[in-house]
């Protein structure tokens, strides 16, 4: 896999320096991994922003810093929430001489006769897949095709793809990652109107206070009423 190249330079400003950093046009950004203390550069904006703007969490990115050069991937990346111009980026650097577990991204491609025939609907559960492999053997994307899905109900797993050299996949091969469904038939969709009873929310909540051993609402007052009726009307004796 040819990697993407980013040119940086080591960093001093930190704290409210970086205000005054972004304003000269660069980018605040950190390095850390295995064996490496991490420690703070700066990326040139108007060349590093088209590159990290096309990154993916599994492209392997050759970072040169003054005269070292790294292997690293994008680990976070942080935008202002209103411009969404980039303000800080992590990387991390990649052993070039062990496995590492990384989430690569699917690619559907392809046309589906079940979608394109019989008005079938594609669903992803899933649209990316943990796998382990070196960083040599690392890819952005895994392709998939789509035209074995020929009718309603067809699915692809996880063990119909076919793998890029190098990689091997840490999740269920017989997960799905692409089936077609049916539409719903219009009655199927519509969700059924039921017409409100009057009165009928007023006496569950009333059936619910008296379980928690409230009066029920105007009874003390009705019994009260009743019993000093019942006292005007006997003749005193």
């Amino acid at each position: 896999m040819t990697e993407l190249e980013i040119k940086a330079n080591v960093r001093s400003a930190i704290g409210k320096g970086l205000y005054a950093l972004r304003t000269a046009g660069k980018i605040p950004a950190v390095v850390y991994g295995p064996g490496i203390e991490a420690f703070p550069i700066e990326l040139d904006a108007k060349t590093a922003v088209p590159t990290l703007n096309g990154l993916t969490g599994s492209t392997l990115v050759h970072l040169k810093i003054d005269k070292k050069d790294y292997s690293v991937l994008l680990r976070d990346l942080q935008r202002d929430s209103v411009r969404r111009t980039i303000l800080h980026v992590d990387f991390y650097a990649v052993p070039t001489d062990r496995a590492i577990r990384v989430r690569v991204q699917l690619q559907f491609t392809g046309d589906s006769a079940a979608v394109r025939d019989f008005s079938g609907i594609l669903v992803h559960p899933i649209t990316d897949l943990e796998v382990e492999c070196l960083p040599k053997d690392l890819v952005s994307g895994i392709s998939v095709d789509l035209a074995p899905l020929a009718k309603i109900g067809d699915s692809i797993l996880i063990k119909d793809i076919t793998l890029p050299p190098g990689i091997r996949v840490l999740m269920d091969a017989d997960e799905t990652v692409a089936t077609v469904t049916a539409q719903m038939a219009e009655e199927e969709v519509a969700a059924p109107v039921v017409a409100a009873v009057p009165g009928e929310v007023e006496v569950i909540e009333k059936g619910k206070k008296l379980e928690e051993g409230e009066e029920e609402p105007g009874k003390e007052g009705a019994a009260k009423e009743t019993k000093d009726t019942k006292e005007a009307k006997e003749p005193k004796k």
